[in-house]
């Protein structure tokens, strides 16, 4: 059989997502023939997260002058098209997030019209949450509910023998009388160890390009281990626990040491790699004996640096030494709110203030560089939760913070709290914007939450005496915006230059007269 899989990427760059990586590898195996239909690089008039990311200076700029990166416009049916004849597949398989289910249902569409017959699948986190939503695209066969490593291969062998796919555990389809049914979801898939490596060999080369400190790197993406052990409101994660229920097994699934170190060592020879990214929830989850077995064994078989995500309640003092050993490079924790009402309370996150602050320290110490997730724009935000934010990171000493705006994903709890109090409208075609937030609040305008997001770093790298500069800098006027670039051009040179520490090198003095110059035109006018 011949699948050709679509990633209807709209935003993301310099990743491989590691279901396809993984599906890629499993049905290779048995003998059939798959294909990628990517867009990513296609222009679809989203603001570019990396551009957005560039804009407010998260991180440093990377020249990418050289990779041909730019998204282009090109017209869409013309370039599926153009697959579709050169590669003919019986099955395609959309794997599709939330906020790009728009770009699969119109790829979904175009490929009914190039052949009715063929059979359009769609799997990932869209189609696992909201399964009726996606089948209720009439270009749409069937779908994947919850994991698909056993699935995608029983259903294409089921296509391949011409047999009633509508038998097998977690898919979904229409009834004869246009209703939905969903079959039963069979058990996690625990045996990690039984996969095949990653197959990147039908990925974009570009996709190897991972910025890092103003420089790049050819990276690879995994995980050592599936699943999570927390229960915050705004993530996936709790939803897909309860939809799978307490029956399915453990949620926490655990490559074996030398496996995944055979893996990942494979891959940087395969393909060259100076860098991985870890996707792991909470990399810092893992017990000190297993931290110290794959310390040793990552040190010496694979070596490269790497960057990890991180629960501040799980940072030791040992397990950051050995993050150092391994050559970990950066970590990025999650804050998401300072303030402690809604971080506790509304998204369930377990960690205190204080160990965020000390977490962060001995990363610090240590030389790892820090970066941390904070959502803006989440549900009962006004100013002084921004604040508070911002004041949260001041404390912990985040080399680099990272804001981005809170999106309402379909089935999370958040999602509910959100509509229940008029904050978001479920009813409305919203799709995740960088650039802007997707719910609206009587006590802060989406243009007060875009300009604080826009100087998000500023108000967290800066010394306070710069705060009234920052703060008229948000007005949209001539001063503001003269304002705004000026700050920006201190901050490149005083945080920037020092790895993500404030230092003027004693030009404080002079960086405040040539803003209080700017500043002090509007009192002129």
């Amino acid at each position: 059989m011949k699948i050709l899989f679509v990633w209807p990427n709209k935003d993301q760059f310099g990743f491989k997502p590691m279901s396809l990586s993984l599906l890629f590898g499993i049905l290779k195996n048995k003998g059939h023939e798959v294909d990628l239909f990517d867009t990513t690089f296609i222009d679809f008039n989203f603001q570019n997260n990396t551009q957005v990311r560039s804009k407010i200076k998260i991180f440093k700029d990377v020249d990418f002058s050289k990779y041909d990166v730019a998204k282009k416009k090109v017209n869409l049916k013309e370039e599926l098209l153009k697959k579709l004849n050169e590669f003919n597949p019986d099955i395609i398989g959309i794997s599709a997030l939330s906020d790009e289910i728009y770009i699969g249902f119109e790829i979904s569409r175009i490929v009914k019209e190039w052949n009715n017959h063929t059979i359009v699948i769609w799997g990932g986190k869209a189609a696992t949450m909201v399964p009726e939503k996606i089948l209720d695209c009439n270009h749409i066969d069937f779908a994947c509910v919850g994991e698909g490593i056993e699935f995608m291969p029983e259903f294409v062998e089921c296509i391949a023998k011409n047999c009633n796919p509508k038998t097998i555990n977690n898919i979904a389809y229409k009834d004869d009388n246009g209703g939905i049914k969903k079959n039963p979801l069979r058990p996690y898939f625990q045996n990690l160890d039984s996969l095949p490596f990653f197959d990147w060999s039908i990925f974009d080369k570009r996709h190897f390009l991972k910025p890092f400190d103003g420089k790049i790197y050819r990276g690879g993406d995994h995980m050592i281990y599936w699943g999570c052990p927390n229960q915050c409101t705004y993530c996936i994660n709790a939803a897909y626990r309860k939809l799978y229920g307490p029956g399915a097994g453990p949620f926490l699934r655990y490559y074996n040491i030398d496996r995944i170190i055979k893996e990942l060592k494979y891959l940087v020879d395969k393909w060259d790699l100076e860098f991985f990214k870890f996707h792991d929830e909470d990399f810092c989850l893992k017990s000190l004996d297993y931290f110290n077995e794959l310390a040793d064994k990552y040190k010496k078989e694979v070596g490269v640096p790497f960057v990890i995500m991180a629960n501040a309640r799980n940072v030791t003092r040992e397990k950051v030494e050995l993050l150092k050993k391994m050559n970990c490079v950066s970590v990025s924790l999650g804050i998401e709110t300072g303030n402690h009402k809604l971080r506790k309370e509304m998204f369930k996150r377990i960690e205190t203030e204080e160990e965020i602050i000390e977490a962060t320290k001995l990363f610090n110490d240590a030389g790892i560089r820090t970066s941390a997730f904070n959502m803006l724009g989440v549900p009962f935000e006004n100013r002084k939760t921004v604040m508070e934010t911002i004041e949260l990171n001041r404390k912990a000493e985040v080399r680099y913070p990272n804001a981005g705006f809170f999106f309402p994903l379909e089935k999370t709890e958040l999602r509910e709290i959100a509509v229940k109090n008029g904050f978001f409208d479920e009813n409305s075609d919203a799709v995740f914007q960088n650039d802007r937030p997707a719910l609206t609040f009587p006590d802060i305008p989406q243009k007060e939450l875009i300009a604080l997001r826009e100087r998000f770093v500023l108000y967290i790298k800066m010394p306070r005496l710069f705060y009234k500069y920052i703060e008229r800098s948000e007005k949209d006027d001539e001063i503001g915006k003269k304002l705004t670039e000026e700050l920006y051009k201190i901050h490149e040179e005083c945080v920037f230059a020092h790895d993500g520490v404030w230092n003027d090198n004693g030009k404080t003095k002079k960086y405040i007269r040539a803003l209080e110059n700017i500043y002090n035109k509007k009192i002129n006018n």
